[in-house]
């Protein structure tokens, strides 16, 4: 949605703005200054012939004269889409057509802009502007639906919580289980192992891990996950990532059993992801996953909608493209050799960005009304913080939110969908191994 909201619900969906109609409006009135003597002309010629008319079809002629000539200066100008847009905002506001106005009574700024048919004054646009476009301030959160990931993972969680204690009835006891693998001591990887596993417990599927050092061998790995993909009591694997350099992550990560691929990463599920009519993946990747929930439970339309994607990571940009082709969204993806990639955002109703770079996505960029989701974590400096930067996002969310008409902030969009959906694809792969899935309305 844009920050210009009128009463016409046909406007909604238009790319009209406050600060493109300030812009189009100051030029007409820069070209009605530059053609002053041609104007003062035209309505002296005018008075004189008002003043000879003999009745009232005389008059009403000539005032009908004027006000075509208005219009079609105000058509050149603006152009018929911003022309329809303004007659429409015309006809919601009521307001009267001003005939004729001494310029030498009125400062600069009140000067007529003669502007589809309406004789709207800077002034009275500042008026409209108060009273309409509030919303750049005041009411930009009212306008911009902000997304709430915590509380929208907090749903799932307690669903998953639910299937779980479901799934203890209906098997005698039996529970999801997640093994996570962690290679090295960095801080930022163990932090989210720790998250994971502190998840697991809140919604009762069991955790375990395997921690090994820095100096591991890749076949020291390789062990380690051969070992859970036997075993029966666990459903899913996850390999934390970034490994040390020395190991070869795209081995290991094909060495994953893709029935226990929680993080949807092997061929094998990306490959039956990329085609429809056929086997469907066992698992889709977490994040891609997140931003597709968080569109459906935020009531946003995919299907026959405009989609552009930021990015073409393996992780995200790419299966996030091809959620959205199964959603029936039509699909672009926008990456570092796209020449013009607002001119592309510019058309997206969906937009994810997902490129990595701080702040990309401009608020002008932007379609009105476009859900946007934000899956860019980047640190930016900032002196007032406690750790002199903070958390934002591959969007600009300060003009971004003015207008898109759904978002995700950053923190708190994405980032805990993305363990909630880990979460849900190891009950998934529970379910299915232990044939509950219709039981507890789940995919197969």
């Amino acid at each position: 949605m844009s920050a210009f909201t009128c009463t016409n619900a046909s406007m909604n969906s238009s790319a009209f703005t406050p600060s493109s109609f300030m812009r189009k409006a100051k030029t007409v009135s820069q070209k009605e200054k530059t053609d002053n003597g041609r104007y003062r002309n035209h309505r002296s010629s005018f008075k004189t012939t008002q003043a000879n008319a003999s009745n009232d079809n005389a008059k009403k002629d000539l005032l009908g004269n004027e006000q075509r000539q208005r219009t079609s200066r105000a058509r050149d100008e603006l152009g018929p889409n911003e022309f329809v847009q303004l007659s429409a905002f015309k006809k919601a506001q009521q307001v009267q057509p001003v005939v004729a106005v001494k310029k030498s009574s009125m400062s600069i700024q009140q000067q007529t802009m003669v502007v589809a048919g309406v004789g709207l004054t800077i002034a009275s646009l500042a008026i409209a502007k108060n009273t309409l476009f509030s919303s750049s301030s005041s009411s930009s959160s009212s306008m911009c639906e902000i997304i709430d990931g915590n509380k929208i993972a907090a749903e799932i969680r307690v669903e998953i919580t639910e299937a779980v204690e479901k799934m203890k009835k209906i098997t005698n006891g039996k529970t999801p289980g997640l093994a996570v693998v962690l290679v090295g001591e960095r801080k930022d990887s163990q932090s989210y192992v720790r998250s994971k596993k502190k998840m697991c417990g809140e919604v009762g599927i069991r955790s375990e891990g395997t921690d090994l050092p820095e100096d591991a061998t890749e076949e020291d790995v390789l062990k380690v996950v051969k070992a859970y993909n036997e075993d029966p009591n666990i459903h899913g694997i996850l390999v934390q990532l970034p490994m040390p350099k020395h190991i070869n992550e795209e081995r290991v990560l094909r060495e994953v059993s893709y029935e226990k691929d929680v993080d949807g990463f092997h061929p094998l599920n990306i490959g039956a992801l990329s085609q429809r009519g056929r086997e469907e993946p066992r698992f889709v990747p977490c994040t891609p996953r997140g931003c597709i929930e968080l569109l459906k439970r935020s009531n946003v339309e995919m299907k026959g909608k405009n989609a552009v994607v930021v990015g073409r990571s393996n992780v995200v940009g790419t299966p996030a493209a091809l959620l959205l082709q199964r959603a029936d969204a039509t699909v672009t993806i926008v990456h570092s050799r796209t020449p013009n990639p607002e001119e592309f955002i510019k058309r997206a109703d969906i937009v994810i960005a997902a490129c990595g770079v701080t702040e990309y996505v401009k608020g002008s960029w932007l379609k009105p009304g476009a859900a946007v989701i934000d899956v860019g974590i980047n640190a930016k400096d900032d002196k007032t913080k406690k750790l002199g930067y903070r958390l934002v996002g591959d969007c600009d969310f300060e003009s971004c939110k003015t207008v898109a008409g759904k978002m995700t902030p950053v923190p708190g969009g994405v980032g805990p969908m993305t363990i909630a959906i880990l979460l849900q694809n190891t009950l998934e792969g529970a379910a299915r191994a232990y044939k509950v899935s219709k039981e507890l309305g789940l995919k197969d």
